[in-house]
């Protein structure tokens, strides 16, 4: 394989790893940022930002006919975007292609 398509497998895998990470916060807050080696963020945003944002909704949704209920979902959309491009801090084997 020459060097040009060594650069874009790469590129593709560097890309899945976002798409998983995204995937994962989609699903449980704070896991796609935990997946990509930001423990700290990942714990933060499970433990104390997915509760708010919840708990915020829901007492805001009481006020505003239920259109609080979107906080949740922004939160949620927005950490997911977060854990696409947040940099990647694992340790990863190097990248060989034979």
């Amino acid at each position: 394989m020459n060097q040009h398509s060594q650069i874009e497998a790469k590129a593709e895998m560097v890309r899945e790893h976002n798409v998983l990470a995204a995937a994962s916060s989609l699903v449980i807050p704070g896991l796609g940022h935990a997946y990509k080696g930001q423990y700290l963020a990942g714990a933060v945003i499970l433990l104390l930002g997915a509760p708010l944002a919840v708990w915020a909704g829901v007492l805001l949704s009481l006020a505003t006919l239920g259109l609080g209920l979107l906080i949740p979902v922004g939160f949620w959309a927005t950490v997911a975007v977060c854990a696409y491009y947040t940099d990647d801090r694992r340790k990863h084997h190097p990248f060989n292609i034979m």
